[in-house]
């Protein structure tokens, strides 16, 4: 939303996650079926529609369970679901993105394992979490992941990571602690303050961005099996 400190998380992270987009298309040539896991107000659907062969991008968010967002293009389609159960068939994604979604799910693992089930052979996901030490976030029921954390977490399931980055620093910071305060010119204040944080990376960063690709060796079936079972196991 304009005004809002994800404007700003645009400017910052967009070029990053852009780079690692095309670092998987050079990987796999073309992405039909893209899954938008989390994706808030859309923001960064106009990067997955412009991969290249798309012609499906399913986006999904917790709030939208009464109403979604205002459609862009006529081959993106709209559900509202938690991550822990994602509405769809075993291996029909080619491409999932998760941008700041896992540090608000208490059962993590799981959500995991629905994007190890979802995701076709050979397949790409990119996800984003905060990194401690993080702004603390009431909406958050973790501060973040380290990157090993997060890559063992990966290659549990059968990913093998391929590449990583690390953004959002000092101003980033100062935006997201601040942006209720400022004046009434809020949003040239949080581009600034975005166009910043790119050029001058001042103090430790608090957000990573890691890409993996799926092994495609029965991953789909073994994450079923352990998303069955601790869903058994909580009754």
């Amino acid at each position: 939303m304009p005004g809002w400190p994800d404007e700003g998380r645009r400017i910052v992270q967009g070029p990053h996650l852009k780079t690692l987009l095309d670092r998987a298309a050079q990987g796999s040539g073309r992405f039909r079926s893209v899954f938008n896991a989390g994706a808030g107000e859309g923001g960064y659907s106009p990067l997955l529609l412009a991969l290249p062969g798309v012609e499906l991008v399913v986006e999904s968010d917790f709030g939208w369970r009464t109403s979604g967002p205002a459609r862009i293009d006529p081959r993106q389609v709209f559900f509202g679901a938690s991550l822990t159960h994602v509405p769809l068939p075993d291996r029909s994604m080619d491409l999932i993105l998760c941008t700041e979604v896992l540090e608000h799910v208490p059962e993590h693992e799981l959500a995991l394992d629905e994007i190890a089930r979802v995701l076709a052979p050979g397949g790409w996901v990119l996800i984003t979490v905060p990194t401690p030490p993080a702004p603390p976030d009431p909406n958050h029921v973790r501060e973040g992941y380290r990157a090993k954390e997060l890559s063992n977490m990966l290659e549990e399931r059968g990913f093998e990571v391929v590449s990583h980055r690390f953004c959002m620093h000092f101003f980033f910071r100062f935006l997201l602690g601040n942006w209720s305060r400022f004046p009434w010119r809020t949003r040239m204040m949080i581009r600034t303050l975005g166009a910043l944080d790119k050029v001058f990376l001042i103090g430790p960063p608090m957000d990573l961005m890691m890409l993996a690709r799926s092994r495609g060796d029965g991953i789909a079936g073994q994450s079923l099996a352990r998303t069955e079972a601790a869903m058994e196991r909580a009754g």
